[in-house]
């Protein structure tokens, strides 16, 4: 039977995993997690006649496009997302690819300097959703390491199970932190250079939200088992039952 004290780093790594993987995927399907963003993109008013929509929500692998139930897109409105790309975990948002025909210019009143922004961070994106892909590799391999723990005790699987989860905290870390740059940062640099075209964006709070908490339970999770492994030492076996000799 494993020591409770053990199990504790492993429901961390669990809870954050299926956080991490909803993070992961969202927005890869319509109606899937689509409010769960990086950020949104809001095109100029009056751009109907172009092959731009209202908003793009951008995700962690894909992005998705729809239309706002109102003109303003800081009212609160409803959106309506009416299709999202195919998932890709070296993703990055291009406007220049998503509406060619008019990516810029007077017709949609686009700024090519926004256009250069999300050139400029195409690399930053891209190594963003490879550690995301790192850290949940490495959380599923402590899980499977605690499941060969409990069906065939070793020396040494402590030490491997708690480096697993030491490598997701840091790359689901690391994640988080471009994550978050990107959704102040980045976005403030759009809002700077989209004043008088019309364009504006906004960070996606939810994603940040459960980004974080994927990575303070990590944390919680590899204090404790740093703790148990290096600290009390590993946990000793279950005592082995005395056979009784029968006197007959």
């Amino acid at each position: 039977m494993i020591n409770p004290r053990l199990l504790f780093p492993t429901v961390t790594v669990f809870i954050s995993f299926i956080i991490t993987i909803l993070c992961l995927f969202a927005g890869t399907q319509k109606n899937f997690l689509e409010n769960v963003d990086l950020l949104t993109l809001y095109t100029p008013e009056g751009s109907t006649d172009s092959s731009a929509h209202d908003f793009y929500s951008v995700h962690i692998m894909s992005y998705c496009q729809g239309t706002l139930g109102a003109s303003d897109p800081s009212a609160g409105v409803t959106r309506n997302v009416t299709d999202c790309s195919h998932r890709k975990i070296l993703f990055s948002f291009d406007p220049t690819q998503e509406w060619p025909e008019v990516s810029h210019g007077p017709e949609l009143e686009w700024p090519r300097v926004i256009s250069d922004d999300f050139h400029a961070f195409r690399m930053t994106t891209r190594s963003m959703a490879v550690l995301y892909c790192i850290g949940v590799g490495a959380m599923g391999a402590a899980l499977l390491v605690k499941v060969w723990t409990a069906i065939a005790p070793r020396a040494g699987q402590g030490k491997i199970e708690c480096g697993f989860i030491m490598l997701g905290t840091l790359s689901v870390s690391v994640a988080s932190i471009i994550a978050t740059v990107i959704a102040f940062e980045f976005v403030a640099l759009i809002n700077a250079h989209g004043k008088g075209s019309n364009v504006s964006a906004k960070y996606g709070e939810k994603l940040l939200g459960m980004t974080w908490a994927a990575v303070g339970l990590l944390l919680v999770g590899s204090v404790a088992c740093f703790v148990n492994v290096f600290v009390r030492g590993p946990a000793p076996p279950p005592p082995m039952e005395k056979e009784m000799d029968i006197e007959g």
